[in-house]
């Protein structure tokens, strides 16, 4: 019988063999999926059968959905009503089978936006800014391209965008990273776009003018957008404190094919538009391939500093930290851990995560290598976070920007991947999913792995936060790169929750107008504990790209902040006390107490044409100088410390020009 029985069990089998192989196989199940709001889901089964035909019947928590009897099953514009187990019955002619069950998460944190040009134009895009170039109140968003024209969306105000395809900005030729600032103090923002392709380089650097009409003019002359470099980005940043912001800009080079070293080069604003150019010199440690930059003021001396990730798709390479000497120069820092890391870094971006005053450093690397995360530790120097989800993932990062986007009080971050690279070719293996690392408040971070922000697949690059619909939570723009197809960029609208909110809008006048730089600090009691929260103003960072110039902070369950203080780049220091939550809130520099009415004492013809102004007034002041030649358009002349009753000015512009006016103030 031990011999016989199993002879008999396989022609059994056999004789029964058409109905057991008939039932449809199941080759490639329906898979888990966790979405945003709005997202568009699709679920998909794979199926053979010897009996055909195949049919096909979805069922959400086994309940059949009507007409949904193809292989696929799409969920368009995902609500939490559509959130459950879903698996789909396949039947053939001799019976049928049921899927594994597939659960669909649709996490209401974010909205994914799926309509309007913004997220449908595809692209090759890079960098992002957001700015409110209109001045309407509504901040407006550019992207550039590198391989098509750039993208300029102004915010209708009703949370969708019109995009703007004409002007010479918009065909400014292939760029890597863009930044807006407002150069000239007019009150307008200004945009500068770096780098592009071509090896060797074919396409300067470009800077627009903001003529306050909604064109923006391309400034020809001058050697930052006349040289040829293989830049990849550029900030703005008052690096001397004079009043008018100045231009870093990082280049880097190409092994194959070859680009040879080039310098990173500061363009000094000497006002009227011109800019002198000067060399950062040779980088030390034998790098040279500078990928992008990041300015903060570290050590809080009131002058900001400087750091410029290395390496990229080049090498492994150290980073360059810069302490200001407050004199026009820049020290290296040998020493500091955020320099003497080697690795294939790409982007950074400098935010104080754990509220103690002092900005912290993140970095991303390529070539799968774990991030940096460097904890400021207040004295000028830094110590390098390591058991961190935050530095426990790679994916290929390149962009990243900080936020708080549930408005606890702590700044979070996400980080953009372009997913994994290979080495030797530099080519793309497939997309991947971005990280969002939610601030737990003390120190740490939770890895967040719900909603379409995380678990969407792609080729991503920069990003950007902005509140674009004024409803007190930011917002969340990422650029996506045509690594195989040109792919559409993703928007996510902060869908909030209770917690308070205030959002601080600063206008320069002895400092620069767009404030870039200065610092805001607000105290509130949250949760029970009273604790202060510091933004500096950016003029860009991360992958050339630049969140809002307007500070946002998180308040939870504060009702209204004790203080505000402002602490400008001029030296000015503005407290204000018992701000109410929930509020837009515009400050504009003023230095407080009571002030004698300056008084013009002598003007008198100087060399080439110039003028020379003197002005008596109170000590212990900032002048601020203006000029024009209709009394209606007044232009920024400087800026001066009166230490001992008389200022002086030397307006240079003064040439050949019929007629002059002139007005000082204290602001």
């Amino acid at each position: 019988m031990k011999l016989t029985f199993p002879f008999l069990l396989l022609t059994a089998l056999i004789l029964n063999g058409t109905d057991a192989l008939g039932d449809p196989l199941i080759t490639k199940q329906p898979t888990n999926q966790s979405v945003s709001l709005g997202a568009n889901v699709r679920f998909r089964v794979t199926a053979t059968t010897t009996a055909p035909p195949l049919t096909y019947q979805w069922r959400l928590a086994t309940t059949d959905l009507p007409q949904q009897t193809n292989p696929s099953l799409t969920v368009t514009n995902a609500q939490l009503k559509d959130a459950g187990d879903y698996e789909v019955v396949v039947t053939d002619t001799s019976g049928s089978v049921t899927s594994q069950t597939a659960h669909l998460e649709v996490d209401a944190t974010f909205t994914k936006i799926t309509t309007g040009k913004i997220v449908t134009d595809g692209g090759d895009s890079f960098g992002c800014a957001w700015g409110d170039y209109d001045n309407d109140g509504w901040i407006d968003l550019f992207v550039c391209n590198a391989d098509t024209s750039h993208f300029l969306y102004r915010n209708n105000g009703d949370g969708t965008f019109a995009r703007i395809t004409s002007g010479s900005l918009i065909n400014a030729g292939s760029a890597f990273g863009v930044a807006w600032g407002d150069y000239d103090n007019d009150g307008n923002l200004d945009i500068f776009l770096s780098g592009g392709n071509g090896v060797p380089p074919t396409i300067p650097n470009r800077l627009f003018h903001n003529e306050g009409d909604g064109r923006l003019t391309k400034i020809k002359t001058g050697p930052l957008v006349t040289q040829l470099l293989k830049s990849h980005a550029g900030i703005w940043a008052d690096f001397d404190n004079d009043g008018l912001i100045d231009l870093f800009v990082v280049n880097y080079f190409s092994s194959s094919p070859k680009v040879p070293v080039q310098d990173n080069y500061l363009y000094w604003n000497r006002g009227n538009g011109a800019f002198d150019r000067s060399s950062f010199g040779a980088k030390p440690l034998a790098n040279g391939s500078s990928w992008n930059a990041a300015a903060a003021d570290f050590n809080n001396d009131g002058w900001t500093d400087l750091f410029v990730p290395q390496g990229g798709r080049t090498g492994a390479q150290n980073g360059l930290l810069y302490l200001n000497n407050r004199d026009g120069s820049f020290t290296f820092q040998t020493n500091s851990v955020a320099s003497t890391n080697r690795a294939n870094s790409v982007a950074s971006a400098w935010g104080d995560y754990d509220n103690d005053g002092f900005p912290d450093l993140f970095v991303t690397n390529f070539y799968g290598q774990d991030n940096f995360l460097y904890h400021n530790n207040g004295d000028g120097t830094f110590t390098q976070v390591t058991n961190s989800p935050v530095t426990l993932a790679s994916g290929g990062s390149v962009g990243c920007a900080w936020g708080d986007y549930d408005n606890d009080g702590w700044l979070d971050l996400f980080v953009a991947n372009l997913g994994p690279v290979n080495p030797l070719t530099n080519d793309s293996i497939a997309p991947a999913g971005n990280f969002l690392y939610h601030n737990n408040g003390d120190g740490t971070f939770t890895k967040v792995t719900a909603g379409s922000l995380v678990n969407e697949l792609s080729y991503s690059n920069g990003c950007a936060w902005a509140d674009y619909d004024n409803d007190g939570f930011i917002d969340l723009f990422v650029c996506n790169r045509a690594e195989v197809a040109r792919g559409d960029n993703f928007l996510y609208r902060n869908n909030g929750n209770r917690n308070n909110w205030i959002n601080v809008r600063l206008v320069g006048t002895v400092s620069n107008r767009a404030a870039i730089g200065a610092k805001v600090r607000v105290q509130a009691t949250i949760d029970g504990k009273s604790f202060w929260q510091m933004r500096e103003i950016s003029g860009g960072s991360n992958f050339g790209s630049q969140n809002e110039l307007r500070a946002n902070f998180g308040l939870g369950d504060a009702t209204n902040v004790d203080q505000v203080r402002i602490e400008w780049p001029s030296g000015i220091v503005q407290t204000l006390t018992n701000v109410t939550a929930k509020q837009f809130l515009t400050v504009a520099e003023h230095q407080s107490g009571a002030v004698t009415t300056p008084a013009f004492t002598s003007v008198a013809p100087s060399q080439d044409g110039a003028l020379d102004l003197t002005v008596a007034g109170d000590t212990g002041r900032l002048y601020l100088l203006e000029g024009s030649t209709n009394l209606v358009n007044w232009s920024w002349l400087g800026v001066r410390s009166n230490s001992v009753g008389s200022v002086q000015f030397t307006d240079a512009s003064a040439t050949n020009q019929p007629q002059r006016f002139y007005r000082v103030s204290v602001p």
